[in-house]
């Protein structure tokens, strides 16, 4: 309970902040109605805030479907090689931008192909990422490792995944 409420404080700053944002942007676009690059750069403002502000109630959303049980997870068969080259492709623009280095990895990829829950197993790494890019300073480097590790079972295949990031922590 004392987590939660913690969690529950936090999240009220988190969300106010964009709020905040956005309307400030709307009280300078109804001042600068004249001005359309001072609109247009409002406009992106409000566009990354609001951006922002989705991920932030969607993650309040799936905490509390975690927390009913009422998580859904769908599994299906998808390439490891080829869901590491998809974090590699949405997080290479943020990297770039921040000049920072994004390196990914794996090592001894023995089962490429792997039965699990895509989208969720996304969601991770994507909040992971997103909080190391946030972090981490310019010119800091950000890696995504996954090591297949050795099982006596046949049939299933076990990943260890690691997100190594210089940023201050979590």
């Amino acid at each position: 309970n004392q987590a939660k409420s913690e969690f529950l404080s936090h999240m009220s700053h988190d969300i106010r902040t964009p709020i905040n944002g956005i309307m400030g942007m709307v009280e300078i676009i109804k001042k600068n109605l004249d001005d359309p690059e001072r609109i247009k750069d409002c406009l992106e403002k409000i566009d990354k805030a609001s951006h922002h502000l989705l991920s932030l109630i969607n993650d309040v959303l799936d905490m509390s479907k975690i927390e009913a049980g009422k998580t859904v997870f769908s599994y299906s068969d998808f390439s490891i090689l080829e869901f590491m080259q998809e974090i590699q492709t949405m997080f290479c623009p943020q990297t770039e931008e921040k000049h920072q280095s994004l390196v990914i990895h794996h090592e001894n990829i023995v089962h490429e192909w792997v039965n699990s829950d895509y989208v969720h197993l996304m969601q991770i790494f994507s909040n992971l990422l997103s909080n190391a890019v946030k972090y981490t300073q310019k010119g800091g480097k950000i890696q995504f490792l996954v090591e297949e590790c050795e099982t006596k079972s046949s049939a299933y295949a076990k990943y260890h995944f690691a997100v190594i990031d210089n940023g201050v922590g979590m």
